[in-house]
C-alpha cells in the first residue's frame, strides 16, 4: 500500500496552532527589525508562506494592535507592542533619553542606546539631534550580533573580560553601515548595556565625543543624579 502525504487538515489541532503562533511573532520580529517598512508581499517572501496567509497573520496582529498597517501598505509595529517594550525596560529608558537627546544635541549627532538579549544586542532607544541639518537614523528595535560594531563590541567585554578585556571605548568604521562611524562607552545596568553615537566617516578626535558619553552615561547609571566636580 502506497505511503499517503499528510494534509493540513490531518495536522493535530495543537501543532497547526503552534505553528500558527510561531509565524506570528516571527512576523512581528521581522517587522520590527527591517531596517524599513515592510509590505504583505515582502513579509510573504520572508516566512516562506503564500500572499493570502502573510495577510491572515498581519489582519490578525492588527486585530490585537500589534501591527499597524499604513495607507500606502507599509508595516508597522502597533502601540500595543510598544507599550510592552516601555514596560520591560521602563526604568532605563526613562533615565536615558533625556540624557541621550542631551548628547545628541550637543555633538549634533544621533545617540542611541543598546542592550544585550539573548546571543544579539539590540537598540532600545535612539535619540536624534532636534537642531541638526543631516544626521545619520538609527531604528529602534534593530539588532546585531554581540561584538559586531562599537556598542556590540563594549557589551561583548561585559560578557567576556577575561577573552576581551574592557575599554574606555570602542569605536567601529563602516562596520555595521557603509559611510558610518559609531563610537560607544560602557553604562552600568541591570543588564550588559552600551551607549553610542553615529556620524558620518571622516576626520574626528574622539575624546569630547567619549567624554560626554561618558557624562551621559553616569547619570544614567545614577538615575539622572551625577555629584558636581571640584576644580
Amino acid at each position: 500500500m502506497g505511503m499517503t502525504a499528510k494534509k493540513d487538515s490531518d495536522v493535530p489541532d495543537a501543532l497547526a496552532g503552534s505553528q500558527t503562533l510561531s509565524r506570528g511573532l516571527t512576523a512581528l520580529a521581522l517587522i520590527g527589525e527591517s531596517r524599513r517598512p515592510m509590505t504583505i508581499n515582502e513579509l510573504s517572501v520572508e516566512l516562506g508562506v503564500n500572499r493570502s496567509s502573510a495577510y491572515r497573520i498581519v489582519r490578525t496582529l492588527e486585530q490585537h494592535r500589534f501591527v499597524q498597517r499604513a495607507e500606502n501598505g507599509e508595516l508597522h509595529l502597533g502601540l500595543r507592542l510598544a507599550a510592552f517594550g516601555r514596560g520591560g525596560a521602563r526604568d532605563l529608558s526613562a533615565a536615558a533619553q533625556p540624557e541621550l537627546q542631551r548628547v545628541a544635541d550637543e555633538l549634533a549627532m544621533t545617540a542611541f542606546l543598546v542592550v544585550f538579549d539573548g546571543d544579539e544586542v539590540i537598540t532600545l532607544l535612539s535619540v536624534e539631534p532636534a537642531r541638526a541639518a543631516t544626521f545619520v537614523s538609527q531604528r529602534p528595535g534593530r539588532r546585531q550580533p554581540v561584538g559586531r560594531g562599537a556598542p556590540g563590541r563594549v557589551i561583548r567585554s561585559q560578557l567576556a573580560p577575561a577573552q576581551h578585556p574592557p575599554a574606555r571605548y570602542e569605536m567601529t568604521s563602516e562596520e555595521v553601515l557603509a559611510g558610518i562611524t559609531a563610537i560607544a562607552v560602557p553604562l552600568r545596568a541591570d543588564q550588559p548595556a552600551s551607549i553610542a553615537v553615529l556620524f558620518p566617516t571622516g576626520e574626528i578626535e574622539p575624546d569630547a565625543i567619549v567624554a560626554e558619553l561618558e557624562r551621559a552615561s553616569e547619570r544614567i547609571a545614577s538615575g539622572g543624579r551625577v555629584e558636581s566636580s571640584v576644580d
